[in-house]
């Protein structure tokens, strides 16, 4: 009996090997090291933005070693309708290689001015398509496009309400966005369910409410906490160039900022504002190591309120403001003034771990400086910072509440951080901020 258990046994193991290296072939030699997936939309006033990505990164393209995969929806017509290669609304699905002909780009598909490209679905089906068509040993997925960040009562899963903000508006549905459930959900049942970096090449998606619900399927993380401009600045080529120079590719990751520098301080003086801004090159596995510290940081700030109330408000209305007209600030920056204000040493120990911690998730992190509003001498990760009037606050609808949003998000999961959101008597103001009006 023992020796037909064993005899079966190895049966399943074959089959089960077998099954394995069907699902999970080993790379071909002809497989690219990497392929980059650039799925975007910027608005028909400035396709053009685009295009010139699609140029540049032509000349970093001589061999099949990196390969390219394009996704872009043109923007909606008007006046301002800026694309050369292709119409309003039109999708194109292309391989980006030395010999793309722009000239020739057709659309992908029928009726595609519906083409929506909030759908999980459809995000799974191109990375699908890239794992069949475009084999490598590993995957970068870039996004490009504006962004908005977390906004509760817009930022919804959308079984649940409609219009959402996050990413990547589409002028053909309403300016409806990506946001990081439907994204998550992309990745999670298609074929790539893991990827070697994800690249929000997006305005205000430095934030932990946003990166948290992306950290699993992905090693490495591009983000901002700031605005981005449109003049000028896209990452996507340099890192295109990096990946097929360096071994590794943290070190591509981390040359891509490095020498993204002074194109992105030269996009900022183009656009005419005075705005400061950064750059993060993260390691998602570190992320975690965040969160279990803001947890502590929730908890003691609920346990002190209110007896050190007034000192609480001094720092919640001395944090760094990424963006004015909007509630994020840098979280690490609220530990330390925190931590100042009180003089508690619970709050000085987490501030300190917060401070390894970070240390430890941003490998890589550019900082433009113009000179003329408030910069930290290092940026950490944005995070909502709301009292506890606006956190109960209703939809517009009136069919949840800000607390209801939020505390949907893994960050809060993770951390509580609506907890201390919900006991926040303070509504952040007068804080210095590095852009906006």
């Amino acid at each position: 009996m023992k020796k037909y258990f064993l005899h079966i046994l190895a049966l399943v193991l074959i089959v089960c090997l077998f099954s394995c290296n069907k699902d999970k072939p080993a790379p071909d030699a002809d497989w690219a090291d990497y392929t980059v997936i650039v799925y975007g939309a910027v608005g028909g006033a400035i396709d053009y933005s685009m295009e010139d990505v699609w140029k540049e990164i032509q000349t970093k393209l001589p061999d099949k070693k990196v390969r390219v995969l394009v996704v872009y929806k043109y923007g909606a017509e008007g006046e301002r309708f800026s694309g050369k290669y292709g119409v309003p609304g039109e999708v194109v699905v292309l391989e980006l290689d030395k010999d793309t002909d722009f000239e020739k780009i057709h659309t992908e598909g029928t009726d595609t001015k519906q083409f929506k490209l909030y759908d999980p679905e459809n995000i799974t089906a191109i990375l699908n398509r890239a794992k069949e068509e475009l084999p490598a040993r590993e995957y970068v997925l870039a996004l490009y496009g504006h962004g908005g960040g977390f906004i509760a009562q817009e930022d919804y899963p959308k079984e649940y309400y409609g219009p959402t903000r996050g990413i990547i508006p589409d002028e053909l549905l309403n300016r409806v966005t990506i946001n990081m459930y439907e994204l998550s959900t992309g990745i999670v049942q298609s074929n790539i369910p893991h990827l070697k970096a994800i690249m929000f090449h997006n305005c205000l998606m430095g934030g932990m409410e946003s990166l948290m619900q992306v950290t699993p399927y992905a090693d490495y993380l591009f983000a901002t906490p700031f605005m981005l401009t449109s003049e000028n600045n896209p990452l996507i080529p340099t890192l295109v160039e990096k990946l097929r120079e360096e071994a590794d590719f943290e070190t591509a990751a981390r040359k891509t900022l490095i020498e993204s520098e002074e194109r992105l301080y030269d996009g900022y003086v183009k656009e005419g504002v005075p705005y400061n801004g950064s750059m993060e090159l993260l390691k998602s596995a570190e992320l975690e190591a965040v969160c279990a510290v803001a947890q502590e940081l929730a908890i003691r700030l609920c346990e002190l309120y209110p007896a050190k109330k007034e000192a609480i408000d001094r720092a919640t209305c001395a944090v760094y403001q990424f963006y004015n007209i909007y509630p994020y600030f840098d979280l690490l920056d609220y530990a330390r003034k925190l931590a100042a204000e009180t003089g508690d040493g619970t709050l000085a120990s987490v501030r300190n771990r917060l401070e390894e911690a970070f240390g430890r998730a941003i490998l890589q992190q550019v900082i433009i400086d113009l000179g003329v509003l408030p910069v930290l001498p290092a940026f950490s990760l944005s995070v909502v910072l709301v009292d506890h009037d606006s956190y109960q606050s209703q939809s517009a609808k009136g069919d949840f509440t800000y607390r209801s949003s939020y505390e949907f998000t893994a960050f809060h999961k993770l951390t509580g951080w609506g907890n201390w959101l919900d006991t926040n008597a303070c509504l952040p103001t007068g804080n210095p901020f590095g852009q906006g009006e």
